[in-house]
């Protein structure tokens, strides 16, 4: 779509050392942004390192209109990304994690595209890993118990099933690693839930808000980067001791609030494939 609606975007990092990503992170979105009027906030939280501080120094004498703000607390990325939407000056907020290397041209440019549209709540994009990879095309419901990526694993050429990984789409969900939403919409649902979902689901639960509200949430796959997924803080899912207990405190939380969906299915899964892997039985 044309942009018809332009508007300021402002993008939040969270961020704890771990500086050369979030300079690759950087570098990356200024190149492919293709939108001019961006606002990026990086939001510091317990860094340890001089090399970040020099490089949020850098950063922001560098890159026009990027700050750094101070989230002062443990790692909550609900809150963290909630203090940093109270700042933002954007119309529209793009919540991207520091670990994201923005590939496309246009790339936030394409978001805003779909962004723009009253009858849309939150945009994602398509992330490969490293190795290639499909790492996220949206979310599904139901997966894995509880939510899931669609084609995760699938090669970087794969069409997909019935082309879905070439088709932008509405989904239930996309991943808070890389999501576009007004930040209008933002302010009105209260943002992510840092109460009951801290860490996990939130991006998940915050998107099944928007969309049981009549909103769509979009997947383009003409908007891609590499997503070296959880590689600043590990995952949280194999952990073990606290990190692995809250993940599944949030699950457990998650699983409850959306029993009747779960059980309905998710609208835009087809009910003859498998809950339990994310990629449609590819081997």
């Amino acid at each position: 779509y044309d942009v018809t609606r332009p508007g300021r975007v402002t993008v939040l990092i969270p961020n704890k050392d771990h500086s050369e990503d979030l300079a690759r992170c950087l570098e990356s979105l200024y190149r492919n942004a293709g939108w001019d009027d961006l606002e990026v906030l990086v939001l510091e939280n317990n860094s340890t390192q001089a090399e970040t501080f020099a490089c949020y120094g850098r950063a922001q004498q560098q890159y026009p209109n990027c700050r750094v703000l101070t989230y002062k607390g443990g790692f909550n990325f609900s809150a963290i990304n909630n203090f940093g939407a109270r700042h933002a000056t954007g119309a529209h907020l793009l919540l991207l994690n520091n670990d994201i290397q923005v590939e496309t041209p246009g790339f936030v440019r394409e978001l805003l595209s779909y962004s723009q549209r009253p009858d849309v709540g939150a945009v994602g994009a398509k992330l490969f890993y490293p190795d290639g990879t499909i790492q996220h095309a949206g979310v599904f419901i139901g997966l894995g118990g509880s939510a899931g990526h669609s084609h995760k694993g699938h090669p970087r050429d794969s069409g997909g099933d019935m082309y879905r990984l070439a088709t932008t789409q509405n989904m239930c969900a996309v991943t808070g690693a890389c999501l576009m939403v007004k930040k209008e919409l933002y302010d009105r649902f209260g943002g992510l839930d840092e109460e009951n979902f801290a860490v996990a689901y939130n991006d998940v639960d915050f998107c099944l808000r928007l969309w049981q509200s009549g909103l769509l949430n979009v997947m383009t796959p003409f908007a891609t980067a590499v997503h070296h997924e959880s590689k600043s803080r590990g995952d949280d899912t194999r952990a073990g001791g606290e990190k692995q207990a809250r993940y599944e405190r949030e699950k457990a939380r998650f699983c409850a609030r959306y029993a009747g969906l779960m059980q309905q299915g998710d609208p835009y899964y087809n009910p003859h494939f498998t809950l339990l892997y994310e990629n449609y039985g590819y081997k």
